[in-house]
């Protein structure tokens, strides 16, 4: 059983595993969801299970980590967080989620976000989180909010989607 700060009484985060190949396979490749998520090619099948199948867990080896979001009662993934470009030295990390679309605006969001956050500070030794989120991307801003990150900037025509470019806002959990 995972340990306390991977779950509560409804989610719970683990490792990415192989029978996770085709979901992530259908997330990746939903081209709706790829200006959220600055993904510009899709990914093949091969690609995701070499993923999974090297899977080894070591954020400091790999600069990051992927944490599936599951229904702790039906083991069903719904998600991942993804805690990325790792900075040992300054001990800081940028943070993603995803949750599916069926599955959004019923908190799962914020208890993942919660989880990886605790997760990244209690397990990793990591001292600031950051998230940079489209200015237009309301629910993920308030769920940030939610979970206790802090507004600290906004930087300017950031993110391309199609031939404009987009404000970005920064969030920034600082752990104590």
């Amino acid at each position: 059983m995972p340990t306390d700060f991977l779950q509560n009484d409804t989610i719970l985060l683990r490792a990415v595993e192989l029978s996770d190949v085709d979901t992530l396979y259908r997330w990746e490749n939903d081209t709706s969801q790829w200006a959220t998520a600055n993904t510009r090619a899709p990914y093949s099948r091969t690609q995701l299970w070499n993923y999974a199948n090297d899977y080894d867990g070591d954020i400091h080896a790999h600069h990051g980590i992927r944490l599936m979001v599951c229904l702790r009662n039906e083991g069903t993934a719904i998600g991942t967080v993804d805690i990325y470009d790792f900075d040992p030295v300054n001990s800081f990390a940028s943070i993603g989620i995803y949750i599916s679309s069926r599955m959004r605006g019923k908190g799962y969001g914020v208890q993942a976000l919660s989880l990886a956050t605790a997760y990244a500070r209690q397990c990793v030794g990591i001292r600031q989180l950051l998230a940079i989120v489209a200015a237009d991307n309301l629910a993920s801003q308030a769920m940030l909010k939610q979970a206790g990150y802090a507004h600290c900037g906004t930087l300017k025509h950031l993110l391309r989607h199609g031939d404009e470019y987009k404000n970005a806002h920064i969030y920034q959990f600082i752990t104590t």
